[in-house]
Formats: structure tokens, sequence, C-alpha cells
């Protein structure tokens, strides 16, 4: 009794039929999949960040600064997929002054290449400062400090796929979410969120 085991042509055909068309479908959307979730770590880099700072001045019941760096020491940028950090400012001069008393809590040195992190609509949106009762510094005095972080994919330019945080004066912290159901998430004045 001579028993073959292996493939007939026609198996093998319908084989490599079924893998080529599932490399297609695929490859892109695991491409996508990937993109994305680089968009996601992101904001929630930022986001954990920002909830740090409001906690810490709670706790500390002091004034905790979050800025955007490229250094990791001061603030210097308005860029902030270039960095960030998080440090206690006795003085509320928006530096780490260690002779003061400053001490550096976060420091974020920067997001993967490809990806913008700004911020709009805050009063100042280089520096946000968290007061001792969790509030946002408001820096105009217009009683009005309220913001969003977007972060998007220079490589994609796709507004719809981009992430978004809204900061409230309050200082509370939520991922944007598409209010208006048109596939683009609106920022803290429900308008549609932008990318550079």
């Amino acid at each position: 009794m001579n028993t073959n085991h292996g493939f007939t042509l026609i198996e093998l055909v319908v084989t490599m039929a079924v893998l080529i068309v599932l490399l297609v479908i695929g490859v892109p959307e695991f491409k996508r999949m990937t993109e994305g979730n680089r968009q996601v770590a992101a904001i929630n880099a930022i986001v954990g960040d920002l909830n740090l700072a409001r906690t810490e001045a709670v706790k500390g019941g002091r004034v905790i600064t979050v800025c955007g760096s490229t250094d990791g020491a001061t603030c210097n940028t308005t860029n902030w997929e270039s960095g960030w950090i998080v440090f206690t400012d006795i003085n509320r001069n928006t530096a780490v002054d260690a002779g003061a008393g400053d001490i550096l809590i976060s420091r974020n040195d920067g997001l993967p290449a490809g990806l913008t992190l700004r911020s709009v609509q805050f009063d100042n949106a280089d520096v946000l400062q968290y007061l001792p009762n969790g509030e946002l510094l408001d820096a105009s005095g217009d009683g009005v400090d309220d913001g969003t972080f977007i972060v998007c994919d220079t490589r994609v330019k796709d507004t719809t796929r981009a992430r978004a945080a809204n900061v409230t004066r309050l200082g509370r912290v939520a991922i944007a979410r598409d209010t208006d159901s048109d596939n683009i998430r609106n920022d803290v004045t429900d308008n549609n969120v932008t990318c550079p």
C-alpha cells in the first residue's frame, strides 16, 4: 500500500491564491493600524502627564508646570512633539529652578518621527500651569483657559485619523470625540480639530 503525503498542484495554487488575497488586504490594514497605534500612544502620553501634573498640584498644594521642552530641562518650544516636561514651579516663573526648590517630575523626550503634537486655544500654548486646586492658571485673566492637544501623522495627512485631548479650565483632561458625526474629532470648543 503506497500512500503519498503531499499537495496536488491544484491545492498549491488555491493556497497561494488565498495567501495573496490575504496579503493584499491585510498589509495595508496592518500598516494603518500600526500608524493609528502610534498616535494613540502619543496622545495617551500627554494625557498621562497632564493628569499627573494635576494630581501633583492638588496633592502637594503647589503649582505644577507642563511645557514643551527639547532639552528636558527648560521650557523652550511650542512644538510639543519635540518633548515636554512636568515640574514643580515654586516661584511660577515657568523654569526649573533647583535653587528655588523646583523638582522635575516627568520628562518626555519626544514623539516618533512623523508625528506632531500641538496645543491650541490655551491662553498660553507654550506652558500650562496647574494651581493647587487642580485648575489651570488663567494666564490672560479672561476666565477661560482651556484648550486641546492634537496629535497628527504628517505622512498620512488625514484629519479623520488625528487624535486629540481636551483640557478644561478646571484642569480635567478627556480624550476628544467626534461630537458631530463627521469622522473628525472635536476640540474643546466643539470645532473640528485640524492638523498642521
